[in-house]
């Protein structure tokens, strides 16, 4: 793995690559990765041979399977602070672990039981990396949600409906995003995409002076000041054909609630607004 690492290392800085055309290298490296355990099986081979590993050729076979199966679907471990220099440190841990224990059970005088404990705890390898990942996701999420200088409003989420692809940004302005999406699969068709309701808050704009003007989040560009209609205390529309808009105020903080209605409907755009609050990151998280 160090000679695999020098290797790629060189090749990353040589000038050739720099100064590659296109994707250049970039491509080469990924590829470079998707081949690391093909390389360690040609070369691991004679390299055990040589150690006076037996049998070689399996635990060489063995291990180069293992050191796949590890880096493809270890990936909780990745989210682990990473060598001084920048250097993951997984790239190495892992496929030495994965000879180690390809050496370890090709041993013709291991016992079965232990062997089979090792099969069931690889097998357990999946189902719990998703449950790593899942939970290092949601408190790197609850971190940034709970760091945000805006306040976190959100809706009593509807009827088979939940949140996802919550995230904040300060480009411009301090802005809390979020959307609305129906409950089932990921939208594809354009027809579920219109369905969903995407959510911006932030800090009240000086244009944002409803009825009259309602530019309610602010970018790097001109931000149009619309004309808005008042649909119920303190929740505003303003729209051009099916795209709306449904503002609302509370505090210093509006939130932007756009959505294409049809097929969303007003009065669920309307319930939306009224029913923002200030929540805490936890209400977010997990969708």
């Amino acid at each position: 793995m160090v000679g695999l690492f020098l290797v790629e290392w060189l090749l990353v800085t040589s000038s050739a690559c720099r100064n590659a055309p296109g994707w250049g290298c970039v491509g080469v490296v990924v590829w470079w990765g998707d081949a690391t355990p093909f390389v360690l099986l040609i070369v691991g081979w004679p390299v055990l041979r040589m150690l006076g590993v037996r049998p070689a050729w399996l635990t060489a076979l063995l291990g180069a399977g293992l050191s796949w199966y590890l880096l493809r679907y270890l990936t909780a471990v990745a989210s682990l602070p990473v060598l001084p220099g920048g250097v993951d440190w997984v790239q190495f841990a892992l496929p030495t672990a994965a000879f180690a224990l390809a050496a370890w059970s090709t041993a013709s005088l291991r016992p079965w039981l232990p062997r089979v404990a090792l099969v069931v705890a690889l097998a357990l390898v999946v189902p719990v990396n998703t449950f790593a990942v899942s939970q290092v996701n949601d408190s790197r999420q609850n971190a940034a949600l709970s760091a945000s200088s805006v306040p976190l409003l959100g809706p009593q989420v509807p009827s088979g409906y939940h949140i996802e692809g919550l995230g904040t940004e300060t480009l411009t302005a301090p802005t809390f995003f979020y959307r609305l999406a129906p409950d089932g699969q990921r939208a594809t068709t354009m027809a579920e995409l219109q369905r969903e309701i995407q959510v911006f808050v932030a800090p009240v704009q000086p244009q944002f002076t409803p009825p009259s003007h309602c530019a309610a989040i602010n970018s790097s560009y001109p931000v149009p000041a619309p004309a808005c209609t008042a649909v119920a205390p303190g929740v505003w529309r303003s729209g051009n054909s099916q795209y709306v808009s449904y503002y609302i105020r509370i505090g210093d903080t509006v939130a932007d609630i756009q959505a294409t209605s049809p097929p969303v409907s007003a009065g669920l755009l309307t319930a939306v607004a009224r029913s923002m609050r200030v929540r805490q990151p936890s209400y977010f998280i997990g969708g």
